[in-house]
């Protein structure tokens, strides 16, 4: 199984190679506007390992929530290539990424992101056995209301600082204590999977999920 995998959702751009079923490749670096460049890195990957884009069997993406440009230029990316090559995309959320990353020991994760105007993303996730799967979709939420809602659960982040204000104000809560952010070697991962059970995205139904920065909507 030959995947390629990408994320742009946040500032770090992210991406991932899987040949015959094993991670060749893994790139991630924090760079504002650095989704714009997302070719330029693909090429570069590409280069280095001797193949061209025909060699994979399906594109995966992070489908976010988060940087609207970014998403934008991620799934315009991969519709591209989609198109070009007849090639499946597999769309998965970003928030599933970041709690794949969390061991097995944390059954019950709930990821969180700043959106601004004192909301944030939030999604819970059920972790077993290395499987993962999300309770409820993403959202928008007060904080406060969101860790109320699912206080027995594991709380992560790749905003510093929502951790630190919800642990200020209530510091018995369970919350991961480095940043996670949703990475192409987490995705490509979980898209192994999805590839076997030929869970595809049409392309007429791949959209992400990004705010509005008018009217601060979940738009799907």
């Amino acid at each position: 199984m030959n995947l390629l995998a990408f994320d742009t959702s946040t500032e770090l751009i992210s991406l991932a190679v899987m040949l015959k079923g094993n991670v060749v490749y893994k790139y991630s670096r924090r760079k504002k506007y650095g989704a714009s460049s997302l070719i330029a890195y693909i090429k570069s990957a590409l280069d280095k390992l001797g193949v061209t884009l025909n060699t994979f069997d399906a594109f995966c993406v992070g489908a976010g929530p988060g940087s609207f440009t970014g998403l934008r230029i991620s799934f315009s990316i991969v519709k591209a290539f989609s198109a070009a090559m007849e090639k499946p995309v597999i769309s998965i959320s970003s928030f599933k990424t970041c709690a794949a990353q969390l061991g097995d020991k944390y059954g019950r994760i709930a990821v969180i992101a700043d959106a601004k105007r004192n909301l944030i993303y939030g999604a819970p996730f059920k972790k077993r056995s290395g499987k993962i799967t999300r309770e409820k979709k993403e959202a928008l939420y007060p904080l406060d209301d969101f860790l109320k809602k699912y206080r027995g659960y594991t709380f992560c982040t790749y905003n510093s600082f929502l951790r630190e204000r919800a642990l200020l104000a209530d510091d018995s809560l369970n919350f991961y204590s480095k940043d996670v952010w949703p990475r192409a070697d987490s995705l490509i991962l979980l898209a192994k999977d999805y590839h076997l059970e030929k869970k595809f995205t049409p392309l007429e139904k791949l959209e992400p999920l990004y705010v509005y920065p008018k009217d601060c909507q979940v738009k799907s």
